[in-house]
């Protein structure tokens, strides 16, 4: 059982790295199984069943430390009586995802290639993959914090936005954030010395930004573009990380 356990972490570990640096549709699940010192060339298929089960274990296994974090957060700041301020929301989006640019790579505690990861898995389409992302937020444990991160920010006080453009922004905020992070960790990960500032103004910065992607008033001619759009556009749910 426990060298059972060891495989799967060393699967979804090397999945993760190769995916992150190939993309999804490059890398076979051979591919894997070799690069994860598996004589099984079958391996994956053992031990996930199909491509999808693994991607799904690699969200859950990096998403449940976050989203336990997350959550610490949320309470934390509710605590304050901070549950309406848009900079307490963006600090417990991206301080969980942050604090794996600290840690080793491919540490079974520890940080990864899960930033770039996630930003192949959220725009990759798979013959065999209905969803690379978790789109159904709150469908599993691990990703309740996300989902109470999205249901304030469709409720941030003093907006002006419809619904319809109030999720787009939250769009906007967590694939602005998540490429920007993946951005560093790629740096890292090429350059174990790279430094372009400190981390905790780096994050600070970022979350700056990201409240001002989510608090921006619109114009009038973008809210009249939103009254007139019919029939209403295609909106993706939001999904990891």
């Amino acid at each position: 059982m426990e060298n059972s356990v060891a495989t799967r972490l060393c699967l979804m570990t090397t999945a993760e790295r190769l995916f992150a640096e190939r993309g999804i549709n490059a890398v076979s699940a051979r591919e894997i199984a070799v690069a994860a010192g598996q004589r099984n060339t079958n391996a994956v298929k053992y031990h996930f069943g199909s491509p999808q089960g693994l991607v799904d274990a690699i969200f859950e296994y990096r998403m449940g430390p976050i989203n336990a974090r997350r959550t610490e957060l949320i309470a934390l700041f509710d605590r304050q009586g901070r549950a309406q301020d848009p900079y307490a929301l963006a600090e417990a989006f991206v301080l969980p995802l942050a604090e794996l640019l600290d840690r080793l790579h491919d540490s079974p505690s520890g940080g990864s290639w899960y930033l770039r990861f996630c930003v192949q898995a959220a725009y990759t389409v798979h013959p065999d993959v209905v969803t690379f992302a978790p789109d159904d937020l709150g469908q599993s444990p691990w990703t309740t914090g996300l989902k109470e991160l999205n249901a304030r920010a469709l409720k941030l006080p003093g907006g002006n936005l419809p619904d319809r453009l109030a999720l787009r922004r939250w769009q906007h905020f967590a694939g602005f954030v998540t490429r920007a992070l993946a951005e560093r960790e790629l740096r890292q990960g090429i350059d174990p010395h790279f430094v372009a500032g400190g981390t905790a103004l780096y994050v600070a910065d970022l979350v700056d930004a990201g409240v001002g992607i989510l608090t921006a008033p619109c114009r009038p001619e973008t809210l009249a573009l939103a009254a007139s759009e019919t029939p209403p556009e295609p909106i993706r749910k939001p999904g990891a990380p």
